[in-house]
């Protein structure tokens, strides 16, 4: 992989790649334009310091980075789709910050991404950047303002990732596959987590909760996990791949004590089945698994929840899960204060 100045030869590249990404609104001409002279005009200036990305000997994409009046620049970058998920991105990246803290003596690269647009957030990821705050409408983009993800990095920093990226693994048992969810059953989850019962055990969760609470709910989960927080699960059942509940594993501690603990609801017409056990098995089975096995080698797992919510209750102790104690009012319900059942279950335990 080559960063270096545009040739003629690129312009089909770069037209290939408008292609692939009509919402960018750049046409032909657009192309000839930026690789003819638009670069080249681009350094004279000082607006925008850009590179084509050779890759395998051809035009991958270009990589840039535009400075501003406090000594600090934003990064960009785009691949065309046939050289992404080789790392070419990632490697473009930590050449062009090492051009501009080690040549141009940069203070601070700065890089933000619309909301949801998760390759170049992985790429900001594996470079190590820090990630910043959301910024609600921060950019246009098609006519519209779009909020965005932003982070920055400093020439001191390493280039690697700072926290892990929880890519979920697809778990199977005789009637479950336990998967990510899917936008398309934010409908589904709105249905499930609409309930007396939530109510009463969770009352930080909105009801009704609505489609659009479900959505917000679905970017949060794949933020946590891109943040190395949180692994969550749709119960979907094996056959017709219809969401039956949730599984989350989170406050995950991978220091020399590898502990985390689970949470879960049900859909209503999945209840009383088992299932909830069947997939907290499953998960346990991963958990508890080695590195070598592809499994996180954890030490504990853990399960809270109100004394009172006898059928939380009844899950964690069919799992395999033994009483570890008990906070006098320390859960907090609708109305009152419950108390707090704790219950564990150990690597060395059986299943």
């Amino acid at each position: 992989m080559t960063l270096r100045a545009p040739r003629p030869d690129d312009v089909q590249g770069q037209l290939e790649r408008n292609l692939e990404d009509p919402d960018r609104g750049f046409d032909a001409d657009d192309a000839r334009r930026w690789i003819s002279y638009g670069i080249t005009e681009a350094w004279k200036t000082g607006e925008r310091l850009a590179f084509v990305i050779e890759y395998q000997g051809r035009y991958a994409g270009t990589a840039s980075l535009q400075p501003d009046s406090d000594g600090n620049a934003r990064v960009h970058y785009g691949l065309s789709r046939w050289a992404q998920g080789a790392g070419v991105a990632s490697r473009a990246v930590r050449l062009l910050l090492e051009f501009g803290f080690g040549t141009c003596g940069f203070h601070v690269v700065h890089w933000w991404a619309r909301v949801g647009n998760w390759p170049s957030r992985r790429v900001a990821w594996a470079t190590g950047f820090r990630m910043g705050e959301t910024i609600p409408a921060l950019a246009e983009e098609g006519g519209r303002r779009v909020d965005a993800w932003t982070g920055w990095i400093g020439p001191s920093d390493p280039r690697v990732p700072r926290r892990p990226w929880f890519d979920v693994p697809v778990l199977e048992t005789p009637r479950l596959r336990l998967r990510p969810w899917r936008e398309d059953e934010a409908s589904r989850i709105s249905t499930a987590r609409t309930n007396q019962a939530t109510a009463h055990f969770l009352p930080f969760i909105p009801q009704p909760f609505t489609t659009e609470d479900a959505r917000f709910w679905l970017r949060d989960m794949a933020e946590q996990a891109a943040s190395g927080r949180r692994f969550n699960w749709c119960l979907a059942d094996a056959e017709t791949d219809l969401g039956l509940g949730n599984l989350t594993l989170f406050s995950i501690y991978r220091d020399a004590v590898r502990d985390a603990e689970l949470g879960y609801w049900a859909h209503p017409d999945a209840q009383g089945r088992g299932l909830m056990t069947e997939a907290i098995e499953r998960v346990a089975q991963w958990y508890f698994a080695p590195d070598s096995e592809g499994g996180l080698g954890g030490r504990k797992l853990v399960i809270r929840t109100a004394a009172t919510n006898t059928a939380a209750r009844r899950v964690a102790e069919k799992a395999g899960f033994h009483p570890a104690g008990t906070e006098r009012n320390a859960f907090r319900l609708a109305t009152t204060l419950d108390n707090r059942v704790t219950y564990d279950r150990l690597s060395t335990d059986r299943s």
